[in-house]
């Protein structure tokens, strides 16, 4: 009988695996609010002012702020442009420009950007970046730069132009000012797990904070030694009962010698101390991408600018389980830094609280700020989800 209920419990369960399964990783936005009132938004390209080493870097951080900025406004009810047509239109007036492939770089800066993906400290890295700058500074002079790229101011004309071409209310342009993506040191041991919490507060305690990141692992290294020696077992992994007798022992023998392991095993065990102190060295980094992003809003008809303001965000792991990918990582910051901007820029319109419920359950309110913004508060809250997640929850 219990064979039986065996089988048909395995059958359903070979029966339940036959099919597909669905995840959602991002779903559409939905119009949460209509304040926006369908008014037409063109948004330009945000400058970049963030170190990269490709134009490719450059391209995709425009395109997610893009992505996330028509979100937001499609959430309040605004019209967003279509990106696509707006490239066009400012590739035919020269505003903007095709990215042309750099020039082939010198030897040396060839054999500095390797260095940078060696496991150097942040302190290294940024004296390694200075040397890169100054070697293409001293290589190419201003003069060619300037000529070579037609720089043209996107001022009050130009916005009207651009409002003009497509019957916007709006223009939102901006800057991405501060991106970093990378890991860094925490002492919080649910974001780095118990060894590395452990060894990096022995180490902090001790010896201070190191000069760089090879001394910081020969710090925990000594930690660890230490920490095993200390813990050490006389008996073991080496036993001392290794005895050399002459004759037997019943009758008349004498003990010749007697191995001794305990400095040995001691020895052994701060190996094994110094060792997992490498291994913790080499986990226990928390993955995190900061982002600091400007926006700016300019009445398409006149020109002026309406509203002005910048968000900063930080995103990293809860736990050492956490979502480590910086892609994502990356998105999900960008994701907050706009939605927070664009929160305020409803606020500042309306001169109504923007009331935004978290993932989590939690809220944030977004008070009215800015040029048009009144001195009190308005006809309530608006009331929004929170942002687009790039991973389902």
């Amino acid at each position: 009988m219990i064979r039986q209920f065996v089988a048909i419990g395995l059958g359903l369960w070979v029966l339940s695996g036959c099919g597909t399964s669905v995840m959602e990783l991002k779903t559409p936005v939905a119009r949460e609010s209509s304040v926006g009132e369908f008014k037409k938004v063109v948004v330009v390209p945000f400058s970049d002012y963030t170190p990269e080493d490709s134009l490719y870097g450059y391209w995709r951080r425009n395109i997610l702020v893009n992505e996330a900025l028509t979100d937001e406004l499609l959430r309040f009810g605004f019209s967003p442009v279509i990106y696509e047509d707006v490239i066009g239109y400012l590739l035919e007036q020269g505003i903007i420009q095709d990215a042309t492939p750099e020039e082939g770089k010198s030897t040396a800066t060839l054999a500095l950007e390797k260095e940078l993906t060696k496991d150097w400290s942040p302190g290294m890295k940024a004296e390694i970046l200075g040397a890169i700058y100054r070697n293409e500074a001293h290589r190419r002079s201003a003069e060619p730069y300037w000529n070579r790229e037609r720089l043209i101011t996107l001022d009050s004309e130009a916005v009207r132009r651009l409002g003009n071409r497509f019957g916007a209310d709006y223009v939102v342009r901006g800057r991405l000012l501060v991106f970093k993506a990378g890991q860094e040191d925490s002492f919080n041991p649910i974001q780095t797990g118990l060894l590395p919490f452990f060894l990096k507060v022995g180490s902090r305690t001790v010896f201070g904070v190191a000069h760089s990141d090879t001394y910081e692992m020969i710090d925990k290294m000594a930690i660890g030694g230490l920490v095993g020696a200390a813990l050490a077992k006389d008996n073991w992994p080496l036993e001392d009962n290794d005895k050399k007798f002459v004759g037997h022992p019943r009758f008349g023998g004498r003990l010749v010698r007697e191995e001794d392991y305990a400095s040995l095993n001691t020895a052994i065990w701060g190996a094994a101390g110094a060792g997992i102190a490498f291994l913790g060295h080499k986990g226990g980094r928390v993955d995190h991408a900061w982002i600091q992003l400007g926006m700016i809003a300019q009445d398409a008809r006149t020109g002026e600018i309406v509203w002005v303001n910048r968000a900063e965000v930080k995103v990293m792991p809860k736990t050492v389980f956490g979502e480590k990918d910086v892609d994502i990582l990356t998105s999900e910051a960008i994701q907050h830094a706009v939605g927070r901007l664009v929160d305020n820029f409803v606020a500042s319109l309306t001169g109504r609280e923007v009331l935004r419920s978290r993932v989590d359950g939690t809220f944030y309110v977004t008070p009215a700020g800015g040029i048009l913004a009144p001195d009190r508060t308005r006809y309530g809250t608006i009331l929004v989800g929170p942002p687009v997640s790039p991973m389902a929850q």
